[in-house]
């Protein structure tokens, strides 16, 4: 099979994406944890119940969705990706256009609902995941010498 990647530039390892990832579901829970104590401060009780847990899960959810619509917008990197010193690319070797991140953002909600976006990346060639054939882009470290995690 031919390759997808007509740059040089290498594709983030699967443990260098995770850290990525860890940073940016921790953010998702801290602005979660947030919303929680601003509905306590507000007067809102934690009865958990059959019909409160369904809202508790989906204002979870919509968190998620807020944290990751915002970098979508905003056309930058999330937070985990920076902190880790990673940056988006297309296959061609050029930043993003606003299109590709939100095809991008839609490949990553297929990924996270079925779980076989990420299972993917680790059966592929060239370790790329659902959102990455979809979008047509992928993370890469900002230089060779900064990438915390190297294949070998």
């Amino acid at each position: 099979m031919e390759a997808v990647i007509y740059c040089e530039a290498p594709v983030a390892s699967t443990a260098h994406r995770a850290v990525a990832a860890a940073i940016d579901w921790t953010m998702v829970l801290i602005a979660y944890g947030l919303f929680l104590l601003t509905f306590h401060l507000c007067g809102g009780e934690f009865a958990i119940t059959k019909s409160t847990l369904p809202l508790f899960g989906a204002a979870f959810l919509l968190v998620g969705f807020t944290y990751g619509i915002y970098w979508t917008v905003v056309g930058t990197e999330t937070a985990g990706m920076r902190w880790t010193q990673l940056r988006l690319i297309t296959f061609d070797g050029f930043p993003p256009e606003g299109r590709q991140r939100i095809m991008r953002f839609a490949g990553a909600c297929l990924s996270r609902c079925t779980g076989l976006g990420l299972l993917w990346s680790l059966a592929d060639e060239e370790s790329l995941a659902w959102q990455d054939h979809i979008s047509r882009t992928f993370p890469t470290p900002y230089e060779l010498e900064s990438r915390i995690f190297q294949r070998r």
